[in-house]
């Protein structure tokens, strides 16, 4: 039963991202809103355990506006958290769930976490931390394992869920904190990017509206859920009532083709690297896929080889070439399949609800065809980054959101992007600082200088290589280095090339020339490890 405080109300309002989610449980409660190998949940039930989260949270001492700090994914688990912790009133936190001990204390510490909701092999990371995260007040995991030797409650997420109470804060408003997404920074710092119930709920209503979502839709998810294009393709297939069926990582490709098939699926989203391994798939003719109607291609520039080998896999479906980013909830452009081959290489147009231009460094707007920064405006712009004013202040300006891509427009109003002027590595559809990169590998023995940078990967976009500088004392050995990355770094972040340089490129004032490292990789530049 629904606690007194959550009775006023059917629901929270549409203008909730729970909201949506129980909207489309009133139209038709029974539809599958997720389906995995271990079952299917239907709409009634998601909302049904989401709001049981919700009560435990609050029975936990979760208020309006505190994080719930989520490392998991794949699983249906992931949405029982997240939206259970919007029903709480409370902020999803979303995390890489191959974390590492200190990336996930880092996180922790920066959002302020009351709870953190983790699988059970990552509750030993917490243990003697119990003076780094004086603000977590509960662990929830989905392993009965011992809990952390720390002053935190502890249960596990079968508990949690199946409480017979439920919960939902009448008072969430559009306006509320409704989730904290990290993305990499040019510092190497964590980036909390704030997203009200506002910006996520105008991002569902525009993305529904152009790929012209309805319930009648089963997209196949390989994204991870904590990456913002993975999170995006959640809400608004839940928002329309669609279904989503987990198909596992593009690693077992047989599995995700058949999953495809078996689930009639009608969308699939992903990175340039996702379709390359589709493509790469040599067995379409045994496989009915001609459901297929909308494909979804965001996280990095797909080459027009690519867009040609993925039309003729698959004909029938309809590729949506798209632009974003984290602080923007996270789509900004598309570019509508039809305009394909007369805007080749175009990230599109603004998506509805959303104003882009191109500005010069003081913010004046330049005319079509020049090239500038792209800048933004709409209901989906971030309210700011977590803890970090110096830097909300730097990118959210007067003439709007400073996206750091540089690009021109055409007469037409479509975007072409040319580079950024930040020093991120795309690879994969991550974001990823080469700051990061560069203070693991620097852990290593014999390693005195390093600098990392993205350079050209056909499947990736980029890839990392790593210019080390030995030490005088110490050989350097690529074990040591990759040991070094791989205890702090996830997988996606570990460097593909390393490479023993004698100095670093460098101006008269000292400052690393960082640009001029791909140039480095292409000529051959130092010994490789």
């Amino acid at each position: 039963m629904i606690t007194d405080a959550g009775q006023g109300r059917s629901g929270a309002p549409e203008e909730t991202l729970h909201g949506l989610l129980e909207a489309s449980a009133r139209r038709d409660g029974s539809k599958a809103a997720f389906v995995m190998r271990a079952g299917t949940t239907s709409y009634s039930e998601l909302v049904g355990r989401a709001a049981a989260f919700a009560a435990t949270l609050r029975a936990l001492g979760v208020e309006r506006g505190d994080g719930v700090a989520i490392a998991l994914d794949g699983d249906v688990d992931y949405l029982i958290a997240y939206y259970g912790a919007l029903m709480a009133g409370g902020v999803a936190v979303p995390l890489c769930s191959d974390t590492r001990q200190e990336p996930l204390i880092q996180a922790l510490r920066h959002s302020g976490a009351r709870v953190v909701v983790l699988d059970g092999a990552s509750v030993r990371f917490l243990d003697g931390q119990g003076d780094a995260l004086s603000e977590l007040r509960a662990v929830i995991s989905r392993a009965a394992t011992t809990a952390p030797s720390a002053p935190w409650a502890h249960l596990t997420f079968r508990a949690a869920a199946d409480n017979p109470e439920q919960w939902r804060d009448p008072d969430v408003t559009a306006d509320d904190l409704a989730a904290i997404i990290y993305t990499s920074g040019t510092t190497g710092q964590p980036k909390g990017v704030m997203l009200s119930h506002r910006n996520l709920v105008a991002n569902v209503r525009s993305i529904v509206a152009y790929l012209a979502l309805s319930s009648d839709d089963v997209t196949g998810m390989v994204l991870p859920f904590y990456y913002a294009y993975g999170n995006s393709v959640l809400h608004t297939h839940i928002a329309a009532g669609a279904t989503i069926a987990y198909l596992g990582p593009m690693t077992f490709l047989a599995d995700v083709v058949q999953g495809l098939e078996r689930h009639r699926c009608t969308g699939f989203s992903g990175v340039p690297a996702t379709f390359s391994r589709l493509v790469s798939f040599r067995s379409f003719a045994r496989y009915d896929l001609s459901r297929l109607r909308y494909l979804t291609q965001a996280g990095a520039a797909m080459s027009p080889a690519l867009i040609e080998a993925l039309g003729a896999c698959l004909p029938a479906a309809r590729l949506f070439v798209m632009y974003g980013q984290t602080e923007a909830a996270a789509r900004l452009a598309y570019l509508p399949p039809e305009r394909l081959p007369d805007k080749p290489g175009s990230a599109g147009k603004a998506i509805p609800g959303v104003t882009l231009k191109i500005c010069d460094g003081a913010g004046r707007e330049l005319p079509r065809g020049q090239v500038g920064e792209v800048v933004a405006l709409g209901d989906n712009i971030m309210v700011g980054y977590r803890r970090d004013p110096e830097a909300t202040a730097r990118v959210l300006r007067p003439e709007g959101l400073r996206t750091g891509d540089i690009g021109r427009m055409d007469e037409e109003g479509y975007l072409f992007l040319s580079g950024r002027n930040s020093e991120l590595i795309k690879s994969g559809g991550h974001r990823i600082s080469p700051f990061e990169i560069e203070a693991a590998v620097a852990r290593a023995a014999g390693v005195a200088e390093v600098a990392v940078s993205g350079v050209p990967d056909e499947l990736l976009g980029e890839t990392i290589a790593a210019f080390i500088v030995a030490g005088a004392d110490t050989p350097v050995t690529r074990r040591a280095v990759l040991d070094a990355c791989f205890a702090v770094l996830p997988k996606f972040k570990m460097p593909a090339h390393l490479f023993v340089v004698p100095s670093l490129p460098r101006a008269p004032s000292g400052k690393l020339l960082r640009r001029e490292l791909p140039a480095w990789y292409a000529a051959g530049h130092g010994a490789r490890l």
